[in-house]
């Protein structure tokens, strides 16, 4: 078996380390075995310029690209769309809701946080992991909501689950609290994102 880090047949585009450290440890926590490489590209600008390259690599059978809608899906997916239709590669006009996957060679799919039909981004599909109930969350969102609002950070997504995480009895990066279960790694927002990747690189 090829170790993960160790295969350029099947490569999985993000933007940064958060991505990264996510999908590891909820690959970690299914039953999905991690046969592909993961490479962060530092920000969307440089992962998206990075698509026709990646698609034109001899002997790739698969490419996976996951990125933040923010506050524009529409336009992140025109940008990945428009990259992909340089080596004829062409997306559906809009993302598919359970993760877009196209047949071809290489097979592409995309994955835009945090569903594929929403404005947001990591931090959004990380809310969803929280456990149903937790008494912190909804403190954590408060005191963010509280902060003056030309004091309060943005996105408030991104703070609030950041003040989630920094109380917990030892303070963890999203990764880590999917692996030691304080986050649910069985929650269905989870599911949809490795069924994905299951459809794409198995």
């Amino acid at each position: 078996m090829v170790l993960p880090g160790k295969n350029p047949e099947r490569l999985l585009l993000v933007e940064g380390p958060d991505d990264e450290h996510v999908v590891k440890h909820l690959c970690d926590r299914s039953d999905l075995t991690r046969n592909f490489d993961i490479v962060q590209k530092g920000g969307f600008s440089e992962l998206s310029k990075s698509i026709p390259v990646e698609l034109a690599v001899p002997g790739r059978l698969a490419l996976g690209v996951i990125a933040d809608a923010n506050d524009n899906l529409a336009s992140r997916w025109q940008t990945i769309r428009d990259r992909c239709e340089r080596r004829n590669i062409i997306l559906p006009r809009q993302p598919v809701g359970e993760g877009t996957v196209v047949e071809g060679r290489p097979r592409v799919g995309v994955w835009l946080m945090p569903d594929n039909q929403h404005s947001g981004q990591l931090e959004d599909l990380v809310a969803d992991l929280i456990p149903e109930g937790d008494i912190i969350w909804p403190l954590a969102q408060k005191f963010v909501d509280g902060i003056p609002e030309t004091e309060r950070p943005k996105p408030v997504i991104k703070a609030q689950v950041g003040a989630w995480l920094a109380v917990r009895a030892s303070a963890r990066p999203m990764g880590s609290a999917i692996g030691t279960g304080h986050l649910n790694a069985s929650a269905s927002a989870a599911a949809s994102l490795i069924d994905w990747l299951k459809r794409l690189f198995q």
